[in-house]
């Protein structure tokens, strides 16, 4: 079980390796099978969840784990949302600013550097894992708040189109919940045993 809950985490990692590809070239054949992986996980997530109940009532050892797939499917689902979004950003012809565009890419580096450890995580249960996953999504949350404020006020600037600005800031919130998710099964996993 806790193998594949650690696949899951670091195929969302490579996953947004893909979406960042597809983000920074501007196409969306690396975006085709996140819909199939997100359904894929949401059927398995549940399947998991009830494995580890199950486990959880004769090994207390296994409680901590009975949320990770739920924080899991989470993820997925906003790699979901942010597939569509970049779709969308390709498939509209909508362009981003260099800016806007070296804001997502730092912010979608960061989300695999923190969902790497944390698939880690998930079997060593390490406490400095846990400090560096909970120390780098407070970064990531502030960071993406100050790129959305800084966004808004280009915006107000008129330097930036509303066509651009709704995609971006609704992908900004996607960065933000999957940081979010992370640093929970981090909290979660980082209880004694």
């Amino acid at each position: 079980m806790l193998t594949t809950l650690h696949e899951i985490a670091s195929d969302a990692s490579e996953f947004i390796s893909l979406l960042q590809t597809a983000f920074i070239y501007n196409t969306s054949k690396p975006l085709q099978d996140c819909k199939a992986r997100a359904e894929e996980y949401g059927r398995e997530s549940d399947h998991l969840s009830a494995l580890l109940k199950e486990a959880a009532s004769s090994d207390q050892g296994v409680t901590p784990y009975v949320s990770v797939p739920e924080h899991l499917l989470r993820i997925w689902k906003n790699l979901d949302r942010l597939s569509d979004l970049i779709d969308k950003k390709v498939g509209d012809k909508v362009l981003f600013s260099d800016k806007v565009v070296d804001e997502t890419i730092y912010l979608l580096q960061r989300l695999i550097e923190i969902l790497r450890p944390t698939a880690d995580m998930i079997l060593a249960r390490n406490t400095y894992l846990r400090k560096y996953i909970q120390e780098s999504v407070a970064s990531i949350e502030i960071t993406a708040a100050g790129y959305a404020t800084l966004h808004e006020n280009r915006l107000a600037a008129g330097e930036s189109i509303s066509a651009a600005s709704s995609i971006y800031l609704s992908m900004l919130e996607a960065i933000k919940s999957i940081a979010w998710h992370t640093k929970e099964i981090s909290v979660t996993l980082s209880r004694p045993k």
